[in-house]
């Protein structure tokens, strides 16, 4: 079936309205304030399809469906510690980010939050729009065979070791095409993050969410469920969100 008239067909289905409502209330200088409603399940019209995964959309063809839930909290430009040029923190557990965010009077975002900071009030599948850019955010870099031994070793040295080995990350805000609608850096690539579970069916209430340097395919959606609080990788990081006041 021609695109043009499978886009006819998906036209009247529930799109995403434009921008958010007036903003209201402040958040920090180095925080952006996201809102709008967020979607539990979004269906869109797949243009280039390999490797198991959806590398181009048609653009405006969306359908929203089910659960809604609205949003509005502040969240961090970039991840932690959320300072622009400096590299991402990694081998965090989720309840040690839990507490780093607590620290700075903040928490960490949860699943729902992050989906629509990185889709925007448009619902886009990528942050900067419909296509998968190889070179808009850091995830096109080789991947390289892991030692979870090393990784799990007690001795600090040795783990310490094999994370610096593994290591690709670039210094926050390196890629200035990787920004969402809101404002916010980093979402895809680079490092994965730790959120708060917002889906009941999930296992944990920890999560993982945008992928990292050597997964080129990874989008707003999708979510990594299979880690508990303790778990830690080399290539896990973290940002906060907080109320705005």
């Amino acid at each position: 079936m021609p695109l043009d008239l499978l886009a006819q067909l998906l036209a009247p289905l529930p799109t995403p309205s434009g921008p958010p409502s007036a903003p209201h209330g402040t958040c920090p200088a180095d925080m952006v304030l996201v809102q709008g409603t967020h979607h539990e399940q979004v269906q869109r019209l797949c243009t280039v399809f390999r490797q198991d995964h959806c590398w181009d959309y048609y653009p405006g063809a969306v359908a929203l469906e089910m659960r809604e839930t609205p949003v509005h909290a502040c969240m961090d430009r970039y991840e932690w510690p959320n300072r622009k040029g400096e590299l991402p923190v990694v081998m965090a557990r989720f309840i040690e980010a839990e507490a780093l965010c607590a620290g700075v009077g903040k928490r960490l975002c949860t699943e729902f939050e992050w989906e629509l900071a990185c889709e925007g009030p448009t619902a886009l599948p990528f942050p900067y729009g419909h296509r998968q850019d190889p070179a808009a955010c850091n995830v096109s870099k080789p991947w390289k065979a892991v030692s979870e031994r090393k990784l799990a070793s007690n001795d600090p040295a040795v783990r310490n070791a094999e994370t610096a080995r593994l290591w690709q990350g670039e210094p926050l805000g390196s890629f200035p095409g990787c920004v969402s609608a809101f404002g916010v850096h980093d979402l895809v690539g680079n490092v994965e993050e730790w959120v708060a579970t917002s889906r009941a069916e999930w296992p944990y209430r920890s999560s993982l969410k945008g992928g990292y340097w050597s997964k080129p395919w990874a989008g707003c959606r999708g979510t990594n469920e299979s880690h508990g609080p303790l778990f830690r990788f080399y290539e896990v990081g973290f940002r906060c969100c907080q109320e705005p006041t």
